[in-house]
């Protein structure tokens, strides 16, 4: 039996956890998911289809050697070690994200009635816009009239309130409540689209509004 040294099984344990960080948060599902609720709250019309990369192709299967054993004959020993020790569970991301919860439903609920009431007009006419991480912000203070501009920016701090709670429910729903970073990330992607997609206005990674 071969004896491995101390210092090379640490490090393959220490890469191993480094590569689970990687690879675990399921960016594909994680585009889905956002696609679907900010249709829900938007609507469905005019969502821009998602750019998700193809998917790749099989490799074919390894030939002799170690091959029945799950790995290759000729596969650096770092490897076959990383093998052994990285779940497979975390080869592959899941088809879905949990985006059903009664807490998850009732901010899509608020957002969509705040979208619809208020926020649309408000997009529409340029008086505000989306950040660059998916926040709603002001644009142009001057195209709200004045009595109403209380009751904007009231709308604008609850809908950012709101969407920093689905990002959060959505890690909770899943199990990984640090993934709500990464869901604004992705979602952020999302709303910035369809901005563009609607002629809203919208910031760009520079700070500059775009339209």
């Amino acid at each position: 039996m071969r004896k491995y040294s101390f210092p090379l099984i640490l490090a393959m344990l220490l890469l191993a956890g480094c590569v689970t960080i990687n690879v675990y948060f399921p960016a594909a599902a994680a585009q889905k998911a956002a696609e679907k609720v900010i249709s829900n709250i938007m609507g469905p019309d005019a969502v821009p289809p998602a750019s998700v990369p193809p998917a790749a192709s099989a490799q074919p299967a390894a030939s002799g050697g170690d091959a029945g054993h799950g790995g290759r004959a000729d596969e650096p020993l770092a490897l076959r070690l990383l093998d052994a020790v990285v779940p497979a569970a975390y080869a592959g991301e899941p088809a879905n994200l949990d985006i059903q919860t009664p807490a998850i439903a009732a901010i899509e609920a608020r957002m969509g009635n705040r979208f619809r009431s208020t926020l649309k007009a408000l997009l529409e006419s340029g008086a505000i816009g989306f950040t660059h991480n998916g926040d709603v912000a002001i644009h142009d203070a001057s195209k709200i009239p004045l009595p109403q501009r209380a009751s904007a920016n009231q709308a604008i701090a609850a809908e950012n309130a709101d969407r920093a709670e689905l990002y959060k429910q959505i890690g909770i729903a899943n199990g990984h409540p640090e993934w709500a970073q990464s869901m604004r990330e992705t979602f952020a992607k999302r709303w910035i689209s369809r901005a563009q997609h609607a002629g809203y206005y919208y910031k760009d990674a520079s700070g500059n509004w775009q339209r």
